[in-house]
């Protein structure tokens, strides 16, 4: 497998994007919070601030998500990236792409 890793620091209600994308027949992402606070994760900037926010998920402090990735079943972000946001204080998050070549 190959892919690729990503580690950013999130200031407080501060929308970031980055690219979670896999355009590859299979693999894996994995997304953990590996900071002190929540993290919330949406499809648009708007949907994960704490004024206009209504549509986003809420990653808890130390949780890692891990998606299978295939034709066979449903992509996460297949073509796009996703916004993510600190709520409560700063926090890291870290992203591991990781495709089937």
């Amino acid at each position: 497998m190959s892919g690729r890793i990503l580690r950013a620091t999130l200031a407080e209600n501060d929308p970031t994007m980055l690219n979670v994308t896999n355009s590859e027949l299979g693999g894996k992402l994995a997304i953990k919070n590996a900071g002190n606070n929540d993290i919330h994760i949406g499809y648009d900037q708007y949907d994960v601030t704490l004024a206009t926010g209504v549509n986003y998920f809420v990653l808890d402090p130390g949780v890692t998500l891990v998606f299978d990735q295939s034709n066979g079943v449903g992509f996460l972000a297949q073509d796009q990236g996703l916004w993510f946001a600190a709520q409560g204080g700063a926090s890291e998050i870290q992203i591991w792409v990781a495709n089937g070549r």
